[in-house]
């Protein structure tokens, strides 16, 4: 049995105590050698059977006999399809209270090997619910639909107790009503789950939805008097433990100003559900949707449905122009989370504020916060993240087949970019001794730069770029062959690295091959009426590599040296390469610049 696993089973055989319990769900990947099911966490026969879970997934035991599951879900097959999930259970039935097992369990639905004394799966340890009621509140394009969930048996909760895996899950069948809106149900309702003693949430910063919120941008972090327009860059990881407690970790970054960033780290404890008597803490909701958002109001966002944290120790560790800086974060209210928690949207999120006061100062500004510092979150990153995109130029942008030159491309939505495609070569986030293998940078939220690959044939090729959600439109870049002989190499290189120099012929029309030499000074080297060189000192410091190296299709040699030893580090070689052109033999030899590498 998995460590979860046994965690979770010994407390759902534990007897009945006042506190409460807690477990993250997530969706139950089926396992073809013990289920005939496909994939999917809740199926809503005759509407959307590939309901996922998209957000939040918290079940609560409350040590009475009852429980309580909280998510949203989003259909896979139709993006914004997607529904708030609150379902309450109550009737808790263990292997060691009368009336076990109770009446029509358990269900079963693995194959019929998965079960004892063949199988893994023993039904006899399972733990029942023998009601359950919940409702599907609709959201995005659902909104408007409302549907009520009542099961019709136990839910059973246990290791293979999902009928996907043998995991410690859930599996539970409803009825399910509409009681407002047009879907159309055309059988029971099916929910099937895993459980976890911890969820891990990739998090960002909500995007406002029109007709929930008046807010003209999405934004992570206020601080006023300081930013108001912080964003998780990238996104920042939200986890809630089986004990009760929380935490997030991220870094944020001004959207004016992508210097002007902190480190966030909070945990938060006190947690306090819903059928507490405590609930909801003093202050809360906090309510900055527009008011027909809220049911009270005729609107979809219920917050009955929300959890709290009452108790938090944060801080902001400054970096960039912060550097040096610490700011100390005391709650004023309670955090609060679930579906429209986060004040921005009805995504499943968090939303906190905090009175600020400044550990030490940053080295190179004075920060003077004004009002609470304000958390806005929400617990996803697709299809809530920005989506990036790319801006076609006027006019293709041009770069040589070889050269240590970037494009600069302009777009919006940048900073969470991961991955830059050049046609069908990705590459990931670098710097110039990231060269060869090609790379990155992201200047700020609407530039970026691309260095491709070093060896690329000249013509028009297609840029896109790939955040954790989604990936842009592509625009394309024109490589073009250099008009001179052009020698690119890494800038530096580290112990057991190797120098991939490559050579460029420019208008010789060949067949050409290459000659290659270097030196540790960067003085001329004249032999005339054969070659001129801007290295070796008069030949008395020139290193040649008698090798010939020949020229591609595309005008490309290739020349490695190394793996760079320990002896060399420290030192500087300067490369330069001239091109013999075998067809035209042509003297003096061309030469092409010389490129300074750094051993280090």
């Amino acid at each position: 049995m998995h460590h979860r696993q046994a965690v979770l089973a010994i407390a759902a055989l534990a007897p009945f105590a006042a506190a409460q319990s807690y477990a993250s769900i997530d969706d139950a990947p089926v396992n073809p050698a013990l289920s005939p099911a496909t994939s999917t966490f809740l199926s809503l026969p005759g509407s959307f059977t590939d309901l996922v879970r998209s957000g939040g997934g918290q079940f609560v035991d409350f040590g009475d006999g009852t429980a309580r599951l909280t998510c949203r879900v989003f259909s896979q097959s139709n993006l914004y399809v997607a529904f708030l999930v609150d379902i309450q259970l109550s009737g808790k039935v263990r292997p060691i209270d009368p009336g076990y097992p109770p009446i029509n369990t358990p269900d079963e639905r693995l194959f019929g090997a998965a079960y004892d004394p063949v199988g893994p799966i023993d039904p006899s340890t399972f733990t029942y619910f023998t009601a359950a009621t919940g409702t599907l509140t609709g959201v995005r394009n659902m909104a408007g639909t409302v549907l009520t969930l009542a099961a019709t048996e136990p839910v059973q909760i246990g290791s293979g107790a999902n009928n996907t895996n043998d995991h410690y899950g859930l599996f539970g069948e409803f009825a399910a009503t509409v009681t407002q809106g047009a879907l159309s149900v055309t059988g029971p309702a099916t929910l099937a789950l895993d459980f976890e003693t911890m969820s891990s949430e990739p998090t960002t910063h909500p995007q406002p939805y029109d007709g929930l919120s008046s807010l003209p941008a999405g934004r992570a972090m206020v601080i006023p008097g300081v930013g108001d327009d912080y964003v998780f860059v990238p996104a920042a990881d939200f986890h809630e433990f089986d004990d009760g407690t929380a935490t997030v970790l991220g870094s944020l970054k001004r959207l004016a100003d992508p210097d002007d960033t902190w480190d966030l780290a909070v945990s938060w404890s006190g947690r306090v559900d819903p059928s507490q008597a405590n609930y909801p803490p003093v202050g809360s909701p906090v309510l900055q949707l527009l008011p027909l958002a809220y049911v009270q109001n005729g609107g979809l966002i219920d917050p009955d449905h929300w959890h709290y944290y009452t108790a938090a120790t944060a801080t902001l560790t400054g970096t960039g122009v912060n550097a040096g800086g610490e700011l100390s974060l005391t709650p004023t209210v309670a955090t609060q989370v679930g579906g429209g928690a986060n004040n921005t949207n009805s995504y499943f999120g968090f939303y906190g504020a905090f009175s600020a006061s400044v550990v030490t100062q940053p080295t190179q500004r004075t920060l003077a916060p004004v009002g609470d510092v304000e958390l806005f979150t929400l617990t996803a990153v697709f299809p809530v993240l920005p989506f990036p995109s790319l801006t076609a130029p006027a006019t293709t942008p041009t770069l040589p087949t070889l050269t240590a030159d970037g494009v600069v491309l302009e777009g919006d939505n940048l900073y969470w970019t991961e991955l830059a495609a050049f046609d069908f070569d990705l590459m990931g986030k670098g710097d110039a001794t990231a060269w060869f293998n090609g790379y990155f940078r992201v200047l700020d939220n609407q530039h970026l730069e691309v260095h491709p690959r070093a060896v690329q044939s000249p013509g028009l090729h297609n840029v896109l770029v790939y955040n954790p959600a989604i990936q842009s439109n592509s625009v394309q870049v024109d490589l073009v062959q250099p008009t001179v002989p052009t020698l690119v190499a890494e800038p530096s290189i580290g112990e057991f690295g190797v120098v991939h120099a490559r050579v460029h012929h420019g208008t010789v029309t060949g067949p050409a091959f290459t000659m290659m030499t270097l030196s540790t000074t960067q003085l001329p080297s004249v032999y005339p009426g054969l070659a001129s060189l801007t290295i070796g000192n008069n030949f008395t410091d020139l290193l040649i590599d008698y090798t010939l190296y020949s020229h591609d299709a595309d005008g490309i040699a290739a020349a490695n040296f190394g793996p760079i030893t320990a002896q060399l580090l420290g030192l500087t070689f300067y490369f330069q390469a001239v091109i013999l052109d075998v067809g035209a033999q042509t003297v003096p030899l061309p030469a092409t610049n010389d490129w300074t590498v750094l051993f280090q």
